[in-house]
């Protein structure tokens, strides 16, 4: 018996499926969309404040006297490190064979036994220094401390010390030791370093390897060899600090004539600049009319330079726009008709011939000393401007392109334009009186391509 033929099953269409199709597509075709579409996200405008600095390692170079032994031997000094000498005040002596120390020592009690020649109060407060910091772990203090006292039983007034002189050579002879004298008044220092006799232009790019930098510090009784510093007076308060630059850094600081710097330790000082580019190499000198005893003992400084300082609002980079707009020149704007606001002379010709004049004003987004923004959309094409103080006419036709953001405010992406006051990393500051712009607390959109200009925001 033949096989029965299987019947096709018919889908009988009406009105309703076709209706419910219909549905079914526009949804899916939305819900693709949605799901392919970047995400609107709004973000809250706030102020905030952006400081250009730079950091760097600086070489501190001061005006120094330098005073070097006259003969080796063993020093002895008479006024203590850090302290301010008078001109002509006896810095130290350098003998051969530590007999002069010692017969300096006896004088100097045997003046104390007429007369009171050194400062108990000081010597006290030495040692109660000395006590608060001590540790078994760093006995090495304990020679800081005698060196100290030594120095403070020997800081004489100058008659005194003229006194003690006078009696040591005549029991030992003139040619027994040396005296140094300073020949200016200054803060004393007692040690010697590779940059003695340097003067800022003489720094290298070499000078700034720590790793081989070598300092040689003394102290009473150290032997020292003839020709070798051995003690430097700061004369002034005027000091460098010369700065090691990249190529980009030379640029920003050659137009500066001063700036502002923190030192990391503590303190903020304004300090003239130069620059200099020697081979290819860059260097800044930073010139300083204060703090030179401040930091005194630092040869290598770390300090922040800071450029400029911006305040304004802040917006992320990812917000800016740009659009374009007309560019007039700020002549053709006038407060006709016993107006107060600024408007525009907008000439026409008619097909006849006819010329008519009309005072118009147009939404001003953008303002320099010479020109000012229309918006195309507002203004429209061919259109044609007359100066009132003369016959000259402008046909407005020349764009420029001004970046704004899209504020939400109203409900949709309204253009803002912004005037940005600097970039860093991934935002800006702008300033916060441009005209037509955004203020604190706006609604922008955070990513500017995400949205059309004037689209309704849902």
């Amino acid at each position: 018996m033949a096989a029965k033929r299987r019947r096709k099953t018919k889908i009988h269409w009406n009105i309703g499926m076709i209706i419910f199709v219909v549905i079914l597509v526009y949804i899916l075709i939305n819900v693709i969309l949605f799901l392919g579409k970047k995400k609107l996200t709004v973000y809250k405008v706030t102020e905030d404040k952006i400081t250009n600095t730079l950091s760097f390692t600086g070489i501190a170079i001061r005006d120094e006297e330098l005073l070097k032994a006259s003969q080796s031997g063993y020093i002895t000094y008479y006024v203590e490190e850090g302290k301010r000498i008078k001109k002509s005040g006896t810095v130290f002596t350098v003998d051969k064979d530590q007999k002069v120390q010692d017969a300096f020592v006896s004088q100097v009690q045997q003046l104390e036994k007429n007369k009171k020649v050194i400062d108990d109060e000081e010597i006290q407060h030495k040692i109660t220094d000395y006590q608060s910091v001590y540790s078994d772990h760093k006995f090495s203090t304990v020679y800081d401390l005698k060196y100290d006292l030594k120095n403070a039983i020997l800081n004489l007034s100058e008659d005194s010390m003229k006194t003690v002189i006078e009696a040591v050579k005549q029991k030992l002879g003139d040619t027994s030791f040396e005296t140094q004298k300073s020949t200016s008044s200054g803060v004393t220092q007692f040690y010697s370093d590779d940059f003695d006799g340097k003067n800022a232009k003489d720094i290298t790019s070499k000078d700034f390897d720590q790793s081989q930098y070598r300092v040689q510090r003394y102290n009473t009784s150290d032997k020292v060899k003839k020709g070798k510093v051995v003690a430097r007076i700061n004369k002034s308060e005027k000091w460098q600090i010369v700065i090691p630059l990249e190529a980009d850094q030379y640029r920003m600081l050659k137009d500066k004539s001063e700036v502002s710097v923190r030192f990391l330790q503590d303190q903020t000082a304004t300090a003239m600049v130069e620059v200099a580019k020697k081979g290819s190499s860059y260097f800044g000198y930073l010139k300083f009319n204060d703090y030179a005893v401040r930091y005194i003992n630092e040869r290598y400084l770390e300090i922040d330079v800071t450029l400029d300082s911006y305040k304004g609002l802040k917006i992320p980079n990812t917000s800016i726009v740009k659009k374009k707009f007309y560019q007039v020149p700020v002549k053709y704007l006038t407060k006709g008709d016993n107006s107060a606001k600024e408007q525009f002379t907008v000439r026409d010709t008619s097909n006849k011939g006819d010329v008519t004049v009309e005072q118009k004003s147009f939404t001003i987004y953008g303002r320099t000393k010479d020109y000012c923004y229309l918006d195309p959309e507002e203004v429209g094409e061919n259109v044609v401007l007359q100066a009132m103080d003369s016959k000259d006419t402008f046909l407005i036709e020349k764009m420029k392109t001004l970046k704004g953001v899209y504020c939400t405010n109203q409900g949709y992406a309204d253009f803002r334009p912004i005037d940005i006051l600097i970039e860093k990393d991934d935002y800006s500051i702008i300033a916060n009186d441009t005209n037509q712009g955004v203020s604190r607390y706006d609604f922008i959109v955070l990513d500017g391509t995400t949205i059309k200009e004037n689209q309704i925001i849902y």
